[in-house]
């Protein structure tokens, strides 16, 4: 295990609302990119599970919500000692039903943990774990939807809590929705509604002039307060996060030009641009953090690289984060938003090509957040000092601080 790194990856789980409900966690070996296995076997997984996490538990990564986790089977006759009411116990398709396997989970169940049966298939393996289930995980991109529909009028008339997962759109996510189903999983978020043919709402025209007007190089910090200033709820909470117990100081600010004085256009511009966001009533909380989290990988790879070259500030990494989604946010194709803020031309060719330094940054986070180890540019990073286990660090930090940062909110 010296020579051995786990790689994380964090996906949430949302609600019928688009709630975070709970968190899937992955785990990927850095002695074979991409594989979910482990050199040592079963004995190795749990010690990962141990090193990931370390005295800190589950709450550093996960915060109150649970955490779904793929156990096998020798973890589940061993559980780890974290609150199993904090964990989910998920069982794949193929692992191996016996005895001790049933008298394991019925134990984990008795101390307030959970059962979810992912890819399920129905069959004399499978059977015997029916009675433990509380969550049935549906491979919707695997199926047909009359297969979706079926396992809707099966499993939830027996109380099982279904879970759509790999939901990749939003009609996907309805039609689960419709059938009853109450937790999904998936990438539809980041996605739009609409992509053409709609006229953009006024409410979003009036986002899309406020971060048009922030990203304007020429501001400065008197013309930045009396625009902020037209929003007072953006105002109060900007002084809120200002005066969060992230930033300790002798004296609070107490008006905008304070802030900006204290903290810099920069930071202020930031935090900013994610409370307008943050405006727009139609798209849920989740989306915001989603956002926010990417936009925080980006300014902390960036800070990483900026120490063998200084290229870019760390709030054009972070910009280049919040803004690749702005398509989910305002509903209209990335390319027409991101000609319509007038950004420098290396921002507008790393968000929508990922090119230069600041889209090895945005590629980085994306892969992070999708859970695609396999796709990152290695010997690129490997250039600016960054490997696999900087990497992985620097992305728990990341989800730490973006927690954080939603609940100062």
């Amino acid at each position: 295990m010296s020579t051995e790194h786990v790689l994380l990856a964090r996906q949430p789980i949302y609600n019928q609302a688009l709630e975070i409900s709970a968190y899937e966690l992955l785990f990927r070996s850095t002695e074979a990119q991409g594989s979910a296995n482990f050199t040592n076997g079963d004995k190795a997984t749990s010690q990962v599970l141990l090193n990931a996490f370390g005295e800190a538990g589950l709450e550093s990564i996960c915060g109150k919500h649970p955490a779904y986790i793929n156990f096998t089977k020798n973890l589940i006759l061993e559980l780890p000692p974290f609150n199993p009411s904090q964990f989910v116990i998920e069982i794949l398709e193929d692992i191996q039903v016996d005895d001790a396997l049933i008298k394991a989970l019925e134990h984990a169940k008795s101390q307030g943990s959970m059962l979810a049966l992912d890819d399920f298939v129905l069959d004399h393996n499978s059977a015997p774990l029916l009675h433990l289930a509380d969550i049935i995980k549906v491979d919707v991109l695997s199926l047909s939807e009359k297969q979706i529909e079926r396992f809707a009028k099966v499993f939830i008339p027996r109380g099982m809590v279904m879970l759509a997962e790999k939901v990749e759109t939003h009609e996907m996510y309805q039609f689960c929705k419709d059938l009853g189903f109450t937790l999904f999983q998936g990438y539809f978020l980041s996605k739009p509604k609409i992509i053409e043919g709609h006229a953009v709402p006024e409410n979003k025209l009036i986002v899309l002039r406020l971060l048009k007007a922030l990203q304007d190089p020429d501001i400065n910090g008197a013309s930045m307060a009396e625009i902020l200033s037209q929003d007072p709820q953006m105002s109060y909470k900007l002084l809120k996060l200002v005066n969060s117990a992230a930033f300790v100081r002798i004296s609070k600010c107490t008006s905008l030009q304070q802030a900006i004085s204290s903290l810099g256009i920069d930071h202020i511009r930031r935090w900013a641009s994610l409370l307008a966001l943050g405006n727009l009533e139609d798209k849920p909380l989740a989306l915001r953090q989603t956002s926010l989290e990417r936009a925080i990988i980006c300014q902390k790879i960036g800070e990483k690289i900026q120490e063998s070259i200084k290229q870019h500030t760390p709030s054009e990494f972070y910009t280049v984060g919040l803004f690749s989604l702005l398509a989910a946010f305002l509903d209209q194709p990335l390319l027409n938003i991101i000609k319509g803020l007038s950004l420098p031309s290396s921002m507008e060719e790393g968000i929508l090509h990922e090119n230069g330094l600041l889209g090895l940054a945005l590629h980085t986070a994306k892969c992070l957040q999708k859970n695609l180890h396999h796709s990152l540019k290695l010997k690129e990073l490997e250039q600016y000092g960054i490997d696999l286990e900087i990497i992985n660090a620097l992305y728990t930090q990341a989800i730490k601080d973006s927690d954080q940062t939603m609940s100062d909110l």
